[in-house]
């Protein structure tokens, strides 16, 4: 399991804790792998203490789960817990792009064009990573508009649970040459963009409701690929 610390100026806890999500988005620890305290202290150069205080925030985010006698593991997702996550990301986003529908500007615009071409470029290129990555910021162009820290705090948590489930959805479909829902994506992503450009906010509201239904759908059928049930 490679982490690497970063450099950047935080707690021991946050480089730890930045550092598991980073793995389990890139897949190297995948649904169901234990993590065990002691050894990622040592890959990282920590103690224990900041490590477990990590993995307490992560389970406490839904991205690992502890189990008495068992220890910590990555989440796996089932199907009743994805329908979960999307429900509360209907409301949270909602409330969010209500807001923000009425504070886009040319910069937001610039901004999303500018994730929509690395989207394309990552999907050429078989990169299910910085897939997920440009889906993330072309979303968060606009959340983040809401100026609201709260809401985006919880915001940014369910994507943080949903996000190594789509880079496992990805990376199958990308390896099997399967670019059918990254496409879709796409399309729906530019028809967002271009009823924010045109004004047309509430247009663009029901599309991005019309489009997190479909990328429920697309996540479900993506972790079931493999032919067993979405985890």
């Amino acid at each position: 399991m490679p982490l690497n610390p970063r450099t950047r100026p935080r707690t021991a806890e946050e480089i730890a804790a930045a550092e598991l999500r980073d793995a389990i988005v890139r897949g190297d620890l995948p649904p169901g792998s234990a993590i065990r305290q002691d050894a990622t202290a040592r890959e990282l150069g920590l103690s224990v203490i900041p490590v477990r205080e990590a993995l307490k925030t992560l389970a406490s985010e839904g991205l690992i789960r502890y189990r008495p006698q068992r220890g910590y593991t990555v989440a796996e997702l089932d199907p009743a817990g994805l329908d979960g996550v999307f429900r509360v990301r209907e409301l949270l986003e909602g409330e969010a792009e209500r807001i923000a529908v009425h504070r886009a500007d040319p910069r937001t615009f610039a901004r999303m064009r500018s994730a929509l071409h690395a989207l394309a470029a990552a999907t050429a290129a078989g990169d299910a990573l910085e897939v997920v990555a440009g889906n993330r910021e072309f979303h968060f162009s606009l959340f983040e508009l809401c100026d609201n820290a709260l809401l985006l705090r919880y915001v940014r948590q369910t994507w943080d649970t949903l996000d190594p489930h789509r880079a496992l959805a990805y990376r199958r479909a990308l390896a099997a040459g399967d670019t059918r829902d990254a496409v879709q994506v796409h399309r729906e992503h530019r028809e967002i963009l271009d009823a924010l450009a045109a004004g047309e906010r509430e247009k663009a509201r029901l599309l991005l409701r019309e489009h997190r239904c479909a990328g429920r759908d697309a996540l479900s059928r993506g972790l079931s690929a493999d032919g067993e049930p979405a985890s």
